[in-house]
């Protein structure tokens, strides 16, 4: 049997994703202006979405080449919070 084809009512499907893994990747820089970031979220190694911010003005001087900056910076655009490993 031939596949079937059926047009039907628009029909909203929600689905919610757990992000616990994101990758951050520096996308372009514009020397003391910006840097423009994509930052890739995970759910179990699955991407499952992708993001874009841009660091200008005292946001991207706070930034000076510090990874952790960039990291904070992310986290808290995204509303997300970073694993603590506790000792």
């Amino acid at each position: 049997m031939d596949d079937i084809s059926v047009n039907v009512n628009n029909h909203d499907i929600v689905t919610t994703n757990t992000v616990n893994n994101i990758k951050i990747h520096i996308q372009n820089l514009v020397l003391f202006t910006s840097v423009s970031l994509t930052v890739r979220l995970y759910s179990n190694k699955i991407l499952i979405d992708n993001r874009s911010l841009i660091l200008t003005g005292t946001d991207y001087t706070n930034w000076m080449n510090d990874d952790n900056y960039i990291i904070t910076y992310v986290l808290q655009a995204l509303g997300l919070t970073k694993v603590t490993v506790s000792t």
